[in-house]
């Protein structure tokens, strides 16, 4: 199986139907591929039960992001969905009578996977730690840092610049590996030496956007429209 074709998928987002076309349109086959989404798969998007449903049967390998982390807090806390709030993959999957077995089937996901010319994770890598000795906070949150790994004191999710002091994640970047990631729909399709940063912002009315690996090919869809308003450094 490590040595099948992969197809990266930036942030579904429960956009179900952008993925069914990404998967039909790229050619996708379960048993001569592998698929790998970069975490995020659920939530502001119409249909997380959905994109669950056509992950795992395609029998896809994701990464967390910090929406999937976020359900399980949520869960764990015992916190009620907002009934309101149909973006909501927490809503979304009590409606379907589904959230039992998502949730099961998302705890067994890792913080990152890895190849021999490859590594997939959310959000970014500590510019002097290895992934397994990472916060989870920084593998599936973390957008700007210091060269030493020091994250913003304010939450940076918004911002289109970086902090005085601070530089995107990547710009420390190091290693061998090409890192596929996602996480930064602000920024749009990241395509540098060694970086692929595929959310290209499908929730927002923008594309859903696959990467082909060893191939290196992108393949997109367009969103069939906004479900959510597009973040701003002034929302």
């Amino acid at each position: 199986m490590a040595d099948r074709p992969i197809l990266f998928v930036g942030d579904i987002q429960g956009c179900g139907d952008e993925l069914e076309e990404l998967l039909e349109v790229s050619g996708f086959q379960p048993d001569s591929h592998r698929l790998i989404p970069v975490g995020d798969t659920i939530n502001r998007g119409p249909n997380a039960p959905k994109v669950i449903r056509q992950l795992y049967q395609a029998g896809a390998e994701p990464v967390l992001g910090n929406h999937e982390l976020a359900l399980i807090r949520h869960v764990e806390a015992g916190d009620l969905p907002d009934w309101e709030n149909k973006g909501a993959a927490l809503t979304q999957l009590m409606e379907t009578a589904m959230l039992e077995e998502a949730l099961e089937w998302i705890y067994t996901w890792p913080l990152f996977r890895s190849g021999s010319d490859w590594l997939a994770v959310h959000a970014g890598l500590h510019p002097l730690l290895e992934p397994e000795s990472t916060p989870a906070a920084i593998l599936t949150n973390m957008r700007y840092c210091t060269p030493e790994g020091e994250r913003p004191p304010m939450n940076d999710n918004k911002l289109f610049d970086p902090p005085e002091g601070f530089a995107p994640w990547y710009q420390y970047y190091k290693g061998q590996k090409t890192v596929v990631f996602g996480h930064w729909a602000i920024h749009g399709l990241i395509n540098h030496s060694r970086l692929r940063g595929l959310d290209t912002g499908c929730v927002y009315g923008g594309q859903l956007t696959g990467l082909w690996w060893p191939e290196d090919r992108l393949v997109k869809v367009a969103s069939r429209q906004p479900y959510r308003r597009f973040p701003s450094a002034k929302s």
